[in-house]
C-alpha cells in the first residue's frame, strides 16, 4: 500500500495555519469533500489549487513538496508524484509565482 506522504503533508500545513477543512475549502473554491481526499491521498488537488495553497501558507511548491526525497522515489508509484511536483514548479515559475 502506498505511503501517503503528502496528504499527510497537506493536512499538516492546513493544521499549522489553522483552517478547517472548509475553511481552506472556501480559499481554494473546492468542496470541502475534495480537501478530505487530499490528505487521504483518493485525489490531488489541481496545479492552481496547489499554486494557491503555496501562497495562503506562504512557501514554494519546492517547499510544500520538500518530503520527496531520492529514498522516496524507488518506488514506481512515487515517481509520479516527483514528476507532478516538477510539473508544479514549471508552471508556478512560468506564471512567476516563484
Amino acid at each position: 500500500m502506498k505511503e501517503n506522504r503528502t496528504g499527510k503533508k497537506f493536512k499538516s500545513l492546513r493544521e499549522d495555519a489553522k483552517y478547517s477543512q472548509e475553511k481552506l475549502a472556501r480559499l481554494l473554491n473546492c468542496k470541502p469533500e475534495q480537501v478530505v481526499q487530499w490528505e487521504n491521498g483518493e485525489e490531488e488537488p489541481s496545479l492552481d489549487q496547489c499554486m494557491l495553497m503555496c501562497r495562503l501558507y506562504g512557501m514554494t511548491a519546492d517547499e510544500m513538496f520538500s518530503h520527496i526525497n531520492s529514498d522516496y522515489l524507488i518506488n514506481d508509484n512515487i515517481k509520479d508524484e516527483f514528476l507532478y511536483e516538477s510539473s508544479v514548479n514549471r508552471i508556478l515559475k512560468r506564471r512567476q509565482y516563484l
